[in-house]
């Protein structure tokens, strides 16, 4: 009963925070868009756009806000833009007016890994206006009625003015932090560019990873899965690049480099399971997923240790302690388990359509090395138990890789697609 009473109280309290009202602290403009930096979360319903024209300019409305002071809209400057205009409304409302040279696609869209920002595209040419027209101004001063012009206002006395119907930016260009401007086909794959993509063959070289017999290896496994991965994201034409393509042995910490330095999109780390005990080898089995985070789960906490063994020896001076202060400030951990819905989702959709008693063993999150350091999201797949005798004998059917395979590139082709829909 006490627990249930703390939880509903936590609900409450998150709740609350959520809805507070949040005070718009610092305004700045870089790569063409203008960026809004707020106190604390902001409802990304709050924000409403309109468009008018003559002379063109973006309003935009943000409830339940306050600025903090003057100085936040001070030596602004963006290419084709006249001025930036800020007012604050007495209902508790941020008004925000630009004023650009010609009319543009103006998005407007919310960073999901970090909801108190909220980001305008600006126009990406035109000349360079001086930053002294920007100015904070008084309740009323920029009110829809002054900045209409009078002309147009007349001539539509009896009409309403109707916000402009735009397309708005997607997700994916706060989570990733660049403009994809790509095209898909209908099942969501790019007919363009595709996203880079970087698959990782766990272990190798003197590192097996876990034994299931004296032939059975999970270095030989995962790379052999992992090659077909790459096949079938190749398919789809996406970027891909693998971390190791043979019996090569690579420090984790290198492998999340590989992919930074790549500017990788996603980061998927294929892996098999294993169990010590030999009476429970033949009882455990299935497939899991799971993305970087904190956990007090005494099975996740163990497989990790297992798969992050190779750096955590005696002789290193790694630790515990240093992983979960990583993953405090590591990668996108929201975006990671969304990824590792959609991959396991897949998986075991693809498993089950031709193999009978495919396990779902469950998205889940655990402080696995070779994740910490990814500026991208990422995830660890556990293909399944090389230590049971039965689904080590499918692990290593060509077939039932190959469906595994094909699982992990539609789930990730599944989450760039649903990112790419999601408008703000």
């Amino acid at each position: 009963m006490k627990n249930i009473f703390l939880f509903f109280l936590l609900l409450i309290v998150g709740s609350s925070s959520i809805y507070a009202t949040s005070t718009l602290k610092k305004v700045e403009t870089k790569n063409h868009q203008l960026y809004l930096h707020f106190s604390s979360y902001v409802n990304k319903n709050y924000v409403n756009k309109i468009v008018l024209s003559n002379p063109s300019r973006v309003v935009i409305d943000i409830k339940n806000t306050h600025l903090k002071n003057s100085s936040v809209v001070s030596n602004l400057s963006s290419n084709g833009v006249r001025s930036f205009s800020i007012a604050q409304r007495k209902n508790s409302t941020v008004r925000i007016v630009i004023e650009t040279e010609k009319p543009y696609k103006s998005r407007v869209y919310q960073p999901m890994a970090s909801r108190s920002i909220i980001i305008i595209s600006l126009p990406k040419s035109g000349a360079i206006t001086p930053p002294q027209n920007n100015q904070i101004v008084k309740e009323g001063d920029i009110s829809i009625s002054s900045i209409l012009n009078k002309k147009n206002k007349n001539k539509n006395k009896n009409k309403k003015v109707e916000p402009k119907q735009e397309q708005e930016a997607t997700i994916m260009e706060s989570i990733f932090g660049k403009s994809k401007n790509r095209s898909y086909d209908g099942s969501g794959n790019p007919r363009k560019k595709g996203y880079t993509i970087v698959v990782d063959a766990g272990h190798g070289g003197h590192d097996s990873g876990a034994i299931g017999s004296k032939k059975y290896y999970e270095k030989t496994l995962v790379l052999q899965i992992a090659k077909r991965v790459y096949r079938h994201l190749r398919k789809r034409g996406y970027n891909v690049k693998m971390t190791r393509t043979n019996d090569k042995f690579i420090k984790l910490k290198n492998r999340t480099r590989f992919a930074n330095r790549n500017k990788a999109d996603i980061f998927v780390s294929i892996h098999a399971n294993a169990v010590g005990n030999r009476r429970r080898a033949k009882k455990v089995h299935g497939v899991e997923t799971y993305f970087l985070q904190t956990t007090r789960s005494a099975k996740s906490q163990r497989i990790a240790a297992i798969e992050n063994s190779v750096v955590l020896d005696k002789n290193d001076y790694l630790s515990n302690n240093v992983i979960l202060e990583a993953v405090l400030s590591g990668p996108k951990i929201e975006l990671s388990h969304k990824l590792a819905i959609d991959v396991q989702s897949k998986i075991l959709k693809n498993l089950r359509h031709k193999y009978r008693g495919v396990k779902d063993g469950g998205v889940k999150p655990a402080p696995f090395w070779v994740l910490v350091g990814a500026q991208m999201p990422s995830i660890l797949v556990e293909v399944g138990y090389i230590t049971n005798p039965y689904e080590r004998a499918r692990l290593f059917s060509p077939a039932y890789q190959n469906r595994i395979a094909i699982g992990i590139a539609e789930g990730i082709a599944n989450y760039l697609a649903i990112r790419e829909r999601e408008f703000y």
